[in-house]
């Protein structure tokens, strides 16, 4: 293993551990959607507990998380003997798929030029504000309480299913308007920009420590790679992904976008190997994935 990018790693879950307090539900969800989901779905408990503990997480921490994400309908328990497995209940598939099309994007989206707007109905209350919510999680950004919209783009997925009340637009913006300072505003770039650019410092140590030498431990690679993804999860999924024409100038996200593709396709071969050693519940290796984890991010 390389001396320097072992330093960097535990500095790294030193910052881990200092920041606010860690969501370990939230760090099973980024584990499951970057690593366990292209090997088929299911993982054995003790194989993440190994993992958890490299990052310094006690096992029971990890216990009642998983515990929590079976109440909620996010996972499944499979028992067999002393050993429990886990997998992605179907209910969280389609949130699944939609946060790794936006963590693993190209640096920018091909772009017609038009905009989806989406008018929310009238009525007030918890309803709308989770709405609102769930509106800013699939890429909008409001121009106002009740109207929404982002980019048109193949990218971004399909239009959103119309509650009660609402009215759906494809529309263009009139060329004299300013699409740019629009898109700032509506979608608060100003607050991801600072996380992008936190980001970038929390994590160049590492990039620079593999480029002098690879994390040939298995399983650090894997920690070190769950971190860097967990990390850049949170920004990815508030970033709306614009177009070219649309991103300010000097955007810190296609910095962040960079790095975290540079350090990833470092870290894939040994924290594959680290995950070709975890057990399915047929006492076989979960299986390979169907394509080259190194180039997730279109290198």
């Amino acid at each position: 293993m390389s001396d320097s990018a072992s330093r960097a790693l535990e500095v790294l879950i030193d910052d881990f551990h200092s920041g606010e307090r860690i969501r370990v539900w939230s760090l099973v969800i980024t584990i499951f959607g970057d690593a366990v989901i292209p090997r088929g779905g299911e993982l054995w408990l003790g194989s993440l507990q190994e993992l958890m503990e490299r990052l310094r997480i006690e096992p029971s921490a990890v216990r009642a998380a998983m515990s929590r994400l079976t109440a909620d309908g996010w996972l499944t328990r499979l028992r067999l003997g002393r050993k429990s497995f886990y997998r992605l209940a179907e209910a969280g598939e389609a949130e699944f798929e939609e946060a790794a099309r936006r963590i693993y994007r190209p640096h920018h989206s091909e772009w017609s030029g038009k905009w989806l707007m989406l008018s929310l109905s009238t009525d007030t209350g918890e309803g709308r504000e989770a709405r609102r919510r769930q509106l800013r999680s699939a890429g909008f950004g409001a121009i106002s309480p009740t109207v929404f919209l982002r980019p048109d783009t193949m990218e971004n997925g399909r239009a959103p299913a119309l509650q009660t009340g609402e009215v759906l637009f494809h529309s263009s913006l009139d060329p004299a308007s300013d699409a740019r300072q629009m898109v700032a505003q509506a979608w608060q770039l100003g607050e991801v920009e600072a996380h992008y650019s936190e980001f970038i410092d929390t994590f160049a140590p590492l990039g620079r420590a593999l480029d002098k030498g690879v994390l040939s431990d298995p399983l650090s690679a894997m920690a070190a790679r769950s971190l860097l993804i967990h990390r850049f999860r949170r920004m990815a999924l508030r970033d709306p992904a614009f177009p070219e024409e649309l991103t300010p100038e000097g955007w810190r996200g296609e910095a962040a976008r960079t790095l975290v593709s540079s350090i990833y396709r470092k870290l894939a071969g040994p924290s594959e190997t680290w995950l070709d050693t975890c057990p399915n519940s047929h006492e076989r290796p979960i299986r390979k994935p169907e394509f080259d984890i190194a180039e997730r991010f279109g290198n």
